[in-house]
């Protein structure tokens, strides 16, 4: 390995926190992986990394020396590109983690569009409801719905923002009336959507007058994800409250019907989002453009 060569070894072993994955992924020895660590701590004569027999840390001179490398790489990938004909034609492997439900609604009927658009690019898809860590998992995008921190280590992309759909089917409002407030609510039985991460139920979100407001839902069932909510509404099993893409096909076929649709509330926007310590690359880019154009036009608030 040169010396760049060893900086990217280092950085991937500080990020993934092993030897062994860091070697894998970038298609080198162990061996090699260790002694390229050697080599810069000769080269600096400073202890990079903490190595016990159960964990790998930085020191804290490692830590400094992280960053530095951090932003060398990158503006050396950014020179790169520069020069090269990767900034129009985007190449390599991408990968990407997205929910299970905009994978198979939106992502999935638009894919062979996108291998003509970029036939030099090998795509990943990671599908998950979970939200991963994309620098431990050497990921290298995510199409997210919930909103981004302040605090975050995540630049973020906006792509789209949906509508949350109020709605349920006929055979369920024939048989429990159709509400016509949002306090008309609390009589009817609601599909709560229950946090994976948190274990709390969301509130619904409405605007009235302008203003947003919210109602907490009550109800026998509650489920994990959004699909399965529209999944309860369409087999009459009370009313949801769900992003509009789970249920225009189901709109457009009668199987549920919109509710409350004076009061319909934008849901949080969707972004592509990437680590901050990452250079926006010409195949990360080409893949947030066309994500952004997945989605028509209506869907954008």
């Amino acid at each position: 390995m040169d010396y760049i060569d060893c900086m990217r070894m280092f950085v991937r072993v500080v990020e993934l926190g092993s030897f062994a994955r860091a070697s894998e992924e970038l298609d080198v020895s162990r061996s090699s992986a260790t002694q390229a660590l050697v080599r810069l701590e000769n080269r600096l004569s400073v202890r990079l990394l903490h190595r016990t027999t159960r964990k790998l840390s930085p020191t804290e001179e490692g830590r400094a020396y992280y960053e530095s490398c951090v932003r060398i790489l990158g503006d050396l990938l950014e020179a790169e590109e520069v020069l090269s004909s990767a900034s129009l034609r985007p190449r390599g492997r991408l990968r990407v983690s997205a929910p299970h439900p905009l994978m198979q609604l939106v992502v999935f009927p638009q894919l062979k569009r996108f291998f003509e658009r970029y036939p030099n690019l090998q795509l990943e898809l990671i599908v998950t409801d979970r939200a991963v860590n994309l620098v431990e998992e050497g990921i290298d995008c995510a199409i997210r719905g919930s909103p981004i921190s302040d605090d975050s280590t995540l630049i973020a992309r906006h792509v789209a923002r949906v509508r949350w759909m109020t709605c349920a089917s006929p055979a369920y409002l024939k048989s429990s009336g159709t509400p016509r407030t949002i306090e008309d609510l609390a009589g009817h039985a609601c599909v709560r959507f229950i946090s994976p991460s948190t274990g709390r139920a969301a509130d619904w979100e409405f605007i009235r007058d302008g203003k947003a407001c919210t109602m907490t839902p009550r109800g026998k069932l509650g489920v994990t994800s959004f699909e399965s909510a529209a999944s309860a509404a369409q087999h009459g099993l009370g009313i949801a409250q769900v992003p509009e893409p789970l249920v225009t096909e189901a709109l457009r076929k009668e199987v549920v019907r919109p509710l409350l649709t004076d009061h319909i509330a934008p849901a949080p926007s969707l972004h592509v989002v990437y680590p901050s310590n990452r250079h926006l690359s010409a195949k990360v880019r080409a893949f947030a453009d066309f994500v952004a154009e997945m989605f028509p036009q209506q869907m954008f608030r």
